[in-house]
């Protein structure tokens, strides 16, 4: 039995010039209790969405519903919905007791009951000695964190974050990351979180909804959209992935054989509808190739092996980046854990590299446009590829 739609996006579109659809016909369920991320490049819709269910922004078409209620003609302060921005967007002429009260003050709640709910609030961000301090005398993860409180003080039923991390420090940001993990827990919270980090969206998340030109390319768990990417942009996007193009030989059911460009014929788990003939990308996760010599023994007949030349070796800590050519324009990066218990290639040498079958995907060269509704529960170039847009949307 599935779970009911706490949250349901239902045919909506968004469009500021009508004629560009920055959302195209957006159908997505949320489950109460989710923490839901969206996840896309600048320009992706993603925060588009986030303003409409919050209501700064009305949908040109389709509907909103939170808890089977129309929300499309209720203004934001009447939806029962918390908001965090990246700024913070604290009152510095207020105390940080006043700026979590505020919510409060608004929605008319007595003097005594603020008191008590303020003070809780302050407990549980374990800020409860800073209510008499001004914003401007708090770090940047202490601002945050009073964002966070403001915004869960009324108990709201939902609780949207716009890039809430995207100003802090990369310490300071994974500390965050598990503190609003740790309160999603805690107060079962219904989050829609708006991201442009695949990490973050990776570690935080129940479910990821990948944006691109105002669709939604695919909504799952991090470990399928990781594992099993349902096209080029999907596993272009999310981590890290060896993008190495070819011509699909045969099609035998789940498994297709590639064609590289310099003769190697590659089998892997494919997407659906895929023809002999077509182009086609070969997704493979740096991790999962190996260096036969360098961490394993030569692959048996359950993996693919193919020749290269190692151009350079780079010291990451944890593990060694080694980047490879094979044959005359494709390239490649295999990750080597630093586990110093075998010898490293050298520039300039010709090895073997090994990949088992079902750690591959073979996907359409370039990814569709559109994606069909997802409810709960030109191509690229043929090098390593990780996406790491610079901008919110």
């Amino acid at each position: 039995m599935s779970t009911p739609s706490f949250i349901s996006f239902s045919g909506v579109s968004k469009s500021y010039d009508g004629a560009h659809y920055v959302v195209d016909d957006l159908n997505l369920d949320v489950r109460k209790g989710e923490f839901l991320s969206l996840l896309g490049p600048s320009g992706s819709g993603k925060t588009t969405t986030l303003m409409m269910l919050a209501g700064f922004e009305s949908p040109t078409h389709g509907e909103i519903r939170l808890d089977g209620k129309r929300l499309d003609d209720k203004p934001p302060h009447q939806r029962d919905i918390g908001m965090v921005f990246q700024n913070y967007a604290l009152f510095p002429h207020l105390t940080i007791a006043e700026n979590v009260a505020f919510p409060l003050s608004v929605r008319r709640v007595s003097r005594a009951e603020q008191k008590t709910r303020v003070k809780r609030a302050l407990e549980m961000i374990e800020l409860p000695h800073l209510g008499n301090r001004r914003p401007a005398q708090l770090s940047g993860g202490q601002q945050q964190r009073v964002a966070l409180a403001r915004a869960l003080v009324f108990e709201p039923s939902v609780v949207l974050m716009d890039e809430p991390l995207g100003a802090l420090d990369k310490r300071l940001r994974e500390t965050m990351q598990y503190e609003i993990m740790r309160l999603h827990r805690e107060l079962s919270l219904t989050i829609v979180y708006v991201t442009h980090d695949q990490a973050e969206a990776l570690t935080m998340s129940d479910r990821v909804a990948v944006f691109s030109d105002g669709r939604i390319q695919q909504a799952a768990t991090p470990t399928e959209l990781y594992e099993n990417a349902h096209n080029a942009f999907v596993a272009n996007f999310v981590g890290e992935n060896n993008g190495l193009m070819g011509r699909v030989v045969n099609v035998d059911q789940r498994w297709a054989t590639l064609a590289l460009s310099d003769g190697n014929m590659i089998r892997g788990r494919c997407e659906s509808g895929l023809l002999p003939g077509d182009e086609a990308m070969l997704a493979l996760r740096p991790e999962r190739a190996h260096i036969p010599g360098a961490e394993s023994a030569r692959a048996d007949g359950h993996s693919n092996v193919v020749r290269a030349r190692v151009e350079e070796l780079v010291y990451c800590g944890d593990h060694h980046r080694v980047h490879l050519t094979l044959g005359s324009r494709d390239s490649m990066v295999v990750k080597v854990p630093n586990t110093q218990r075998h010898a490293l290639p050298r520039a300039g040498d010709h090895i073997e590299v090994a990949w088992r079958h079902d750690d591959c995907k073979i996907l359409a060269a370039a990814a569709p446009r559109s994606a069909p509704a997802i409810q709960s529960p030109t191509a690229p170039s043929p090098s390593i590829i990780k996406t790491a847009p610079a901008g919110a949307n």
